[in-house]
Formats: C-alpha cells, sequence, structure tokens
C-alpha cells in the first residue's frame, strides 16, 4: 500500500505546485534595441518667415484721392483692389512680383515691381505722379519701402497715365 499512497501524494504535490503564479499587472518592456545604422532623417526647415504690404492714399479735397495699390502678387490676383489699399497683404519671405496700380478719377497707371522681401518686414507701395488738375497727366512712379526704417527697397518704376472712361 505504500506505493500508492506515495503515488498519490506525489501527483497531489505535483498538482498544487504547479499553481503557484501570481498576477502582477506590471507593464511588460521590450528588450533594448541597437541604435538604427541607416540614414539620417533629413532635418525639417523652419517654416518661411511672412512680412506684410500695403498700398498708399493722398486725399484731395476737391476731385478724387490719389491712390497706389497691389492688385497681383506674383501674377496672382489680390482681391481687396483699390478700396483695400491699407489693408496689409502677406507676403512669404522670398523674391516677389507685384502689379502695382495707381487711379485718381479716370487716370490709372499700371506696372510691375520686383521686391525680396524679408521675413518679418512691413512694406508700403508708395508713388508720386504729375496727375493734376492742370499737371500733365503722364506718368506715375512707383517704389516701395520699408516702414521700420522708411528706406526704398525696390528701384523706382516709371508708367504712363493712362485716361480711361
Amino acid at each position: 500500500m505504500r506505493p500508492r499512497l506515495l503515488i498519490v501524494l506525489s501527483l497531489l504535490a505535483l498538482v498544487l505546485s504547479g499553481c503557484t503564479t501570481t498576477s502582477t499587472n506590471t507593464p511588460q518592456t521590450a528588450a533594448p534595441t541597437a541604435p538604427a545604422t541607416g540614414p539620417v532623417a533629413p532635418v525639417v526647415a523652419e517654416p518661411v518667415g511672412i512680412a506684410t504690404i500695403k498700398g498708399s492714399e493722398e486725399s484731395s479735397a476737391l476731385l478724387d484721392n490719389y491712390t497706389a495699390f497691389i492688385s497681383a502678387v506674383d501674377a496672382k490676383p489680390v482681391a481687396a483692389g483699390r478700396e483695400g489699399w491699407a489693408t496689409p497683404i502677406e507676403l512669404k519671405a522670398g523674391r516677389h512680383q507685384l502689379t502695382v496700380e495707381f487711379r485718381r478719377g479716370v487716370f490709372s497707371a499700371r506696372t510691375l515691381l520686383e521686391v525680396d522681401v524679408k521675413a518679418g518686414a512691413n512694406y508700403q507701395l508708395k508713388f508720386t505722379s504729375d496727375t493734376e488738375l492742370f499737371g500733365k497727366n503722364s506718368y506715375c512712379d512707383f517704389w516701395v519701402v520699408d516702414l521700420a526704417t522708411d528706406k526704398p527697397v525696390t528701384g523706382v518704376m516709371k508708367a504712363p497715365v493712362a485716361k480711361g472712361g
């Protein structure tokens, strides 16, 4: 009888010893991996800086005001038009081609200006013209200034004045 008792006790000990695991809810961590040896990811460039530009206007007590405004940037029309001459237009830093216009009553002028825009700067389109009550009404000069220094950042571009109906 001894061998049977020994077998039963051995089986009982075996069954009870197999159930000793406990749950610990600790997160499993992966084994450390070796550093990557492939190509390094490129560094992402910082966002391009933004500047602003607006037109200018001189009031006239008797007749229509003298207004210079930006009508297109890089051949893309600007929706503001003459009425939005004082609304700043955002430009990305870099070189741009501006279509600029002048209006006073039935007189108008248009030309292109190249400007190298610096991030964070504020610019203004300036003008002078002989469009007067008894003037020749023949030209309008355009240029852009940096408002922080009031210095020109473009050359002066002369455009002929046209009389429209």
